[in-house]
């Protein structure tokens, strides 16, 4: 069994047992509004799209969560499947990003790639509060050709002084074999533009290795200021791609987030 299938595997079996226990409590949550605004060093860019090379650019999430449902940029609009203090799990559509030729140098000739809406399932759990949290997606994008998309990771959280916590966060992006084939194969006719070789994608597999570590410092009970610094590396399965030309880039973040009563 391939990795992201074990850890969806543990996922699902350990989900099952939190929404039991927490059923059996009873416990209800106030409805939440949260702003996220910043800036940000990544390859899955709001204005871009998709990228090679990583930039410096906007981060925005608006979420908006209910008793019924949730809506937000990073998790789309969508119902829950249980949503209680230390578990959250929802079902529903969110948009899968295209990418841009005029983007990233690495695309010259290569084409652009329209983003498409997909069927989109994520969760998140807390088997000790505010100290480990363990996350997941998946995405299916309604334009098969653009294929599936998954992540998973854990952040750890640790005091620091009175106002600033820190954290840290490993997570692993996955893409099965249409995806790769659309995001960084290379076809014929590409080739002649792009001047790389063929590259056909020879199965689905885990894109990059992603690490980071930061501080959140608290401005008040509503307002926090986020700063993280991390590395992400692409899998050596990723690199057989001519698209790429390096290993590992910097990731980093600073970004405001507001939460209203």
């Amino acid at each position: 069994m391939c990795a992201w299938r074990r850890f969806m595997a543990v996922w699902c079996a350990a989900l099952g047992v939190c929404v039991n226990v927490c059923a059996q409590q009873g416990m209800t949550l106030p409805d939440k509004k949260e702003l996220t605004l910043g800036l940000s060093r990544t390859n899955q860019s709001l204005l871009h799209g998709v990228l090679i090379n990583y930039k410096n650019d906007l981060t925005l999430n608006a979420n908006y969560e209910t008793a019924k449902g949730f809506a937000s940029i990073q998790n789309g609009v969508g119902v829950w499947l249980v949503r209680e203090e230390l578990v959250k799990a929802g079902v529903g559509v969110n948009y899968m990003m295209g990418r841009q030729e005029a983007a990233d140098r690495r695309y010259t000739g290569m084409g652009d790639v329209p983003g498409s809406a997909m069927s989109y399932v994520w969760g998140e759990w807390q088997p000790i509060q505010d100290a480990i949290t363990v996350y997941g997606n998946f995405g299916d994008s309604w334009n098969s050709s653009n294929g599936k998309l998954a992540q998973w990771g854990m952040t750890l959280g640790f005091p620091v002084l009175q106002t600033v916590n820190g954290f840290a966060d490993v997570s692993r992006s996955w893409g099965d074999q249409r995806y790769v084939q659309r995001f960084y194969g290379v076809s014929s006719s590409q080739t002649t533009l792009s001047g790389y070789r063929s590259f056909t994608a020879p199965s689905a597999g885990t894109l990059y290795r992603n690490t980071q570590v930061g501080l959140v410092f608290a401005y008040d009970a509503q307002t926090d200021v986020i700063v993280a610094r991390g590395k992400s590396s692409a899998t050596s399965f990723l690199m057989e791609s001519p698209l790429l030309d390096r290993k590992s880039q910097a990731l980093s973040a600073v970004v405001l987030s507001q939460r209203f009563d």
